[in-house]
């Protein structure tokens, strides 16, 4: 009976911590990070003032656990399909990943505007926490990369972190004019084509061939 009572009180704690995060992701991504206050999240969470404080210590900390919780969301929408024991499963995995990023901010806009038109421009992106889930997300770019490599796919010369800053570099500056210019193509078919583009420059020299007949 106790151990029921403590699941179920830490299931609501982390719910209301949820509740928490996502008025934080719609109130920065509309107000601003800076415009918007704790008192305004709290308000538009549901909670008391010191209630956000048992879950947050400070503005700060918030605005850390934003990319965190959004990456984590966007992570499990992807579990239950790692295999790459095929080939070629790693070039599809790749794509499929970069693919669900650009639906999850299509869905989700007000992240992608704290994200991409707050975070990343600003001093932000060096706290060590907001660069952690950056850098977990990057990585699995770079690990399927090198599978591809390793597989044949991709040429041998080709540097997996290069790559991935091309994917990315892409992804935000795709995003940021969507966001800026209020979303004046489909995020997501845009951004395929330009995985797509980028992608031609990964492959051998054979199989760039096989592509373009």
């Amino acid at each position: 009976m106790a151990t029921a009572t403590l699941k179920l009180k830490q299931k609501r704690s982390q719910a209301r911590r949820q509740d928490i995060v996502r008025a934080a992701t719609r109130l920065f991504g509309r107000l601003g990070i800076a415009q918007t206050s704790l008192t305004e999240v709290a308000r538009t969470a549901g909670v008391p003032l010191p209630s956000l404080y048992d879950y947050f210590k400070d503005k700060q900390d918030l605005v850390a656990a934003v990319p965190e919780e959004n990456y984590a969301a966007l992570y499990a929408q992807l579990e239950g399909s790692e295999s790459t024991s095929d080939p070629n499963d790693a070039r599809r995995r790749l794509r499929e990943i970069y693919v669900r990023n650009l639906q999850y901010i299509r869905d989700n806009p007000d992240w992608g505007r704290v994200f991409f038109l707050e975070i990343w421009p600003s001093a932000a992106i060096g706290q060590a926490r907001i660069r952690r889930a950056v850098d977990r997300y990057g990585l699995r770019y770079v690990e399927l990369v090198r599978r591809a490599i390793a597989a044949g796919s991709y040429d041998r010369h080709l540097d997996p972190y290069l790559a991935m800053s091309m994917l990315m570099g892409g992804l935000c500056h795709l995003t940021a004019v969507w966001l800026l210019y209020r979303r004046p193509y489909d995020l997501v078919e845009r951004g395929s084509a330009l995985f797509d583009r980028l992608e031609m420059s990964f492959l051998t020299k054979s199989r760039r061939r096989r592509r373009k007949q």
